[in-house]
């Protein structure tokens, strides 16, 4: 118990500042911006894969190593965060970069990872094509989270192998990657919706 703590601990130490400064620097981008109103390019549509897969790579670099390889990490908040932005295509092309990194890093639990990266992203894209393009409150976003989260324990469970392992990871791991992106989706939704809000009022000034 007191290792899981320590985890918990010391993941929200290094990540949640980590996802406060990202989601306050990127989302005052114009082209990022320009992604979340649908008014994007195709060279701005790819800055966004980019930057964000960039972040799940770091959100894997940021976790914690546990046992055989595996990391307690906020891998997955990028695309869950580029899938309630941008949308399907945007989620799952910044979950499979966050995938690839992963499997080269290797571990009995690198293959079920890599899939539960890339189904966060395609899960939070199908929540933005279910709501229209809106961007979800900060309660619901914490709630997908969770279930993202508590899927990603499940992957694990059912691929990896020994399950004996797979399951004492699982335990170490996901309450602290539980917590961790659930928070770090709080932050971010709050300083996304003030973002775009600035951003709409200074394109109205300018049509003025």
């Amino acid at each position: 118990m007191n290792a899981e703590n320590n985890s918990m601990l010391t993941l929200f130490a290094h990540t949640e500042v980590f996802i406060y400064i990202f989601v306050e620097i990127v989302f005052t981008m114009p082209s990022v911006q320009r992604v979340v109103l649908k008014m994007g390019s195709w060279s701005d549509k790819l800055f966004f894969i980019l930057l964000f897969g960039g972040f799940s790579i770091m959100g894997t670099a940021l976790g914690i190593p546990l046992k055989e390889g595996v990391i307690a990490n906020i891998r997955d908040f990028a695309p869950m965060l580029a899938g309630l932005t941008a949308g399907p295509l945007a989620g799952f092309c910044v979950g499979l970069l966050g995938a690839i990194h992963r499997l080269y890093l290797g571990g009995f639990t690198a293959v079920s990872c890599a899939i539960s990266t890339v189904l966060a992203g395609l899960i939070c894209g199908g929540i933005y094509h279910l709501n229209k393009g809106k961007l979800v409150g900060i309660m619901p976003a914490m709630a997908i989270a969770v279930f993202v989260e508590m899927m990603h324990g499940t992957v694990n469970l059912l691929i990896a192998k020994p399950f004996e392992d797979a399951w004492v990871v699982s335990q170490m791991a996901i309450p602290a990657m539980i917590i961790a992106n659930s928070l770090g989706m709080a932050i971010g939704i709050i300083l996304i919706s003030k973002a775009m809000k600035e951003y709409k009022i200074f394109l109205n000034d300018r049509r003025v």
